[in-house]
């Protein structure tokens, strides 16, 4: 399984890595952790995450930020990849 990204979430994660701001370097730090356990453990992505009941089947997994609001990271599989569709503050998902 590889790890893939929608264009949308793809361009959020590109800005995350090329901010300067502390807020968002921690965003991208948590962020980075899901991401990496996405890519080293695809077999187990389910895992502490929250599915959606659509078609396809999502899941998504919350990470929390000091001093700001949460971040969900959303994906699915497709064709036997895991692709990120969104990487979005929590209260605007």
């Amino acid at each position: 399984m590889a790890l893939t990204f929608e264009h949308e979430a793809a361009e959020r994660w590109k800005s995350l890595c090329a901010s300067t701001n502390s807020y968002e370097q921690q965003v991208r730090d948590s962020v980075a952790t899901v991401l990496r356990f996405l890519d080293q453990k695809p077999q187990q992505h389910r895992v502490g995450a929250t599915q959606f009941l659509t078609t396809p089947a999502t899941w998504a997994r919350t990470v929390d930020v000091d001093h700001g609001a949460g971040w969900l990271i959303v994906w699915t599989v497709k064709n036997d990849d895991i692709c990120v569709l969104r990487i979005e503050p929590a209260p605007s998902f």
